[in-house]
């Protein structure tokens, strides 16, 4: 009995290996994608709130910290209402020197592993102003922040309007917008309340069917565009981050920041 040629032997074997070395490569791909888009991150939200901004959700660990920014005099300062503004509270004093001096003890990122941070700045009023001073304050220290995610909320400009504005910023993005495959580059999560799916849920009991399957139905509709989620108006119950997590909402925002850091520890 004659035996195929020994190069043909090899040329079926290398086309098995390279079929099978393919396959690894696209199922490796496939599970780093998932795993990037998957994994929960905690949200700090309204921290300025919180006894101590930036400091109380940084030292927790938090992936995402966010402030609402007013214009007033040429600064900005942070405040959840505009009668709340105190000369103080700036957003200079408050998050960016702290944040540099993070980052410079760091050598270059924000925490000392390595880990990226979201700035999450919900413009409350007079958007385009307070983006030209933003602008302004935070170019000169661009290599600094190049591990930072400076994401825009509130009054937005609208998609077209992206490209105008520099790469630094990248904007929170909204279900019911339509985005052109440039702006949609430029959108680093989708954002909704949870009012959108339903009336206000204490997470003292179980979601019913109907609002998870809602919830479920946005996040499959985002992830599938390679986009993270987030849903504000949640409540601040194991329950409620539990049912969150669940769902596979990339990030879970909170008010008690202790209780959230405490839950993602635990699971």
């Amino acid at each position: 009995m004659k035996l195929p040629f020994p190069s043909l032997i090899n040329a079926k074997l290398h086309n098995k290996l390279n079929t099978k070395k393919m396959r690894f490569i696209y199922f490796t791909t496939f599970l780093i994608l998932c795993s990037n888009l998957q994994a929960q991150l905690i949200h700090s939200h309204n921290d300025y709130e919180q006894k101590k901004p930036f400091f109380d959700a940084y030292n927790l660990s938090f992936d995402s910290i966010e402030a609402d920014l007013y214009v007033k005099d040429n600064e900005l300062f942070v405040a959840h209402d505009w009668n709340k503004i105190t000369a103080e509270r700036t957003f200079k004093k408050l998050y960016l020197e702290p944040l540099l001096a993070k980052i410079k003890e760091n050598k270059g990122f924000p925490y000392p592993n390595k880990k990226k941070l979201q700035l999450l700045l919900d413009l409350k009023k007079d958007g385009k102003e307070i983006l030209k001073l933003l602008y302004l304050i935070l170019n000169p220290y661009k290599k600094e922040l190049q591990h930072v995610t400076i994401s825009l909320s509130g009054d937005m400009p609208a998609p077209e309007e992206f490209q105008d504005y520099d790469k630094l910023f990248f904007f929170d993005g909204r279900q019911e917008l339509t985005y052109s495959k440039d702006a949609i580059k430029r959108v680093s999560l989708v954002s909704t309340s949870f009012l959108d799916f339903g009336k206000y849920w204490t997470g003292k009991t179980p979601l019913s069917d109907e609002v998870y399957q809602k919830i479920n139905a946005f996040v499959e509709t985002n992830h599938a565009k390679g986009k993270k989620v987030r849903i504000w108006a949640t409540p601040n119950t194991a329950l409620g981050f539990e049912t969150l997590k669940k769902l596979k909402v990339d990030i879970i925002g909170t008010d008690d920041l202790e209780l959230l850091a405490k839950f993602r520890q635990e699971n």
